[in-house]
């Protein structure tokens, strides 16, 4: 396929995930890189990471001050609503303490992470060598390079396009923040996509179970008792190592996940104000003086540019933050019915002892084992969590829009008495 021409056939699951961990790893997240044979971790990673990210943070700051500074940017923000002023800063604030909480938190796990693909690396191998399974590797490859190129140029091109509108004079230190800016919310955003990976990956492996662990498939491939029931035993074994990946996983990035969906929902929130701001804006326009109509058309022509910028960068967190939850629910259905699979293979075959032991054994350990994809402090991640991410975005958009609109109010109450006093002559 064209997409991939410019990148190596795909081999092994690290030459898969490579691409995506090579990004996570230049954006300062996780701290190790590699392909082919494996996953490292250096102490010039290490620093790289550490270091970057630190430098991404203070040129942010620095350039954000020497904006601040100028007299012109002053006065430019004086004319702005005061809301979105505060929603601005409120933004810059957040989206630098979850970029520091993600990267501190996923270089404490960064062998743990790692050790999450050796071991689905080892089964594929197993799955490959002993069940002549044939993983797919290119097609997942190709889907990450589309997706993540795709969402890539519509988030850089809405700020690149958005700050070369807004600067005058200072174009310079308008891009230099802008850019530490992405590298900031990239670093997050890009996070949430590579646990939708991993899930993605034991999504898979779970279905190839599936074809596995049906009697057809077993009594075909392997036609001795002897050897089918060894092969039933690693299959179910796989699957128990496919559950304990779902709490790796979460133990890795519960809490980085969590930081990063709450930011979402508080720029997505903000956002939405902003549109909703510029639609109230765009209405008492009509109502203005003959003689500001000019300037007033300018301003909202350069509104609806910002607006469509807006909804551009929208794009990345509401993908992550609706389609997440989707795949790790899918998962854990997956992950039901190869269990569902297992508990019949006692009826499929009675004359075994040792696979009614297996059975029990494991039905034993699934009492005591329920593992779901979790995010914070044992949120599940689900669709059930949409409906409260929701719900918390309306009620947050609600306050905001009802702050705003008591604003006005009060701005023109003040407006009808200094007219009238101004009619009384006082």
């Amino acid at each position: 396929m064209a997409v991939l021409y410019f990148f190596r056939e795909p081999e092994t699951l690290y030459d898969c995930a490579s691409f995506i961990c090579g990004l996570q790893f230049v954006m300062c997240c996780n701290g190790f890189s590699g392909r082919g044979t494996g996953f490292a971790i250096t102490r010039w990673k290490r620093t790289y990471s550490l270091g970057m990210a630190g430098l991404a943070v203070l040129v942010l700051f620095v350039s954000l001050s020497g904006l601040l500074g100028s007299e012109e940017i002053r006065s430019r923000m004086a004319a702005v609503d005061k809301m979105v002023l505060s929603i601005a800063a409120l933004e810059v604030v957040m989206s630098t303490l979850v970029f520091v909480v993600t990267v501190v938190s996923l270089q404490a796990a960064a062998r743990r992470h790692i050790n999450i693909y050796v071991r689905l690396s080892a089964m594929d191998t197993l799955l490959m060598r002993d069940f002549g399974a044939s993983l797919n590797y290119r097609k997942l490859l190709r889907k990450n390079i589309v997706v993540l190129l795709t969402v890539t140029v519509l988030y850089l091109g809405a700020i690149t396009s958005a700050v070369i509108q807004m600067a005058s004079g200072h174009r310079t230190l308008f891009l230099l923040s802008a850019y530490c800016y992405v590298i900031v919310t990239a670093g997050p955003h890009f996070t949430g996509y590579v646990h939708m990976s991993l899930v993605e990956l034991l999504s898979i492996r779970f279905r190839l179970l599936q074809k596995i662990l049906s009697p057809k498939f077993l009594e075909w491939r392997f036609p001795q008792r002897q050897l089918r029931e060894q092969r039933v035993r690693q299959a179910v074994a796989m699957v128990q190592e496919l559950h304990q990946l779902i709490t790796e996983i979460n133990r890795v990035y519960a809490f980085s996940l969590w930081m990063s969906m709450a930011h979402d929902l508080a720029i997505t929130t903000s956002e939405l104000y902003i549109i909703f701001g510029m639609g109230v804006a765009s209405m008492e326009e009509r109502e203005d003086e003959e003689m500001q109509l000019n300037l007033k058309r300018e301003q909202h022509k350069g509104s609806r540019v910002l607006l469509g910028y807006v909804a551009l960068c929208m794009a990345a967190p509401l993908y992550k933050l609706l389609i997440g939850p989707f795949y790790c629910e899918r998962t854990v259905l997956e992950a039901r019915r190869c269990l569902r699979l297992i508990e019949q293979l006692d009826n499929w075959y009675p004359t075994s002892p040792a696979t009614k032991q297996l059975v029990n054994s494991l039905m034993c350990w699934r009492l005591q084992s329920r593992p779901q994809f979790t995010i914070g402090f044992d949120i599940l991640l689900n669709r059930t969590v949409l409906t409260l991410f929701v719900s918390i975005l309306v009620n947050y958009l609600l306050i905001l829009i009802q702050f705003a609109m008591t604003q006005k109010m009060g701005e023109h109450i003040e407006q009808q008495k200094v007219a009238l006093q101004n009619w009384i002559g006082i």
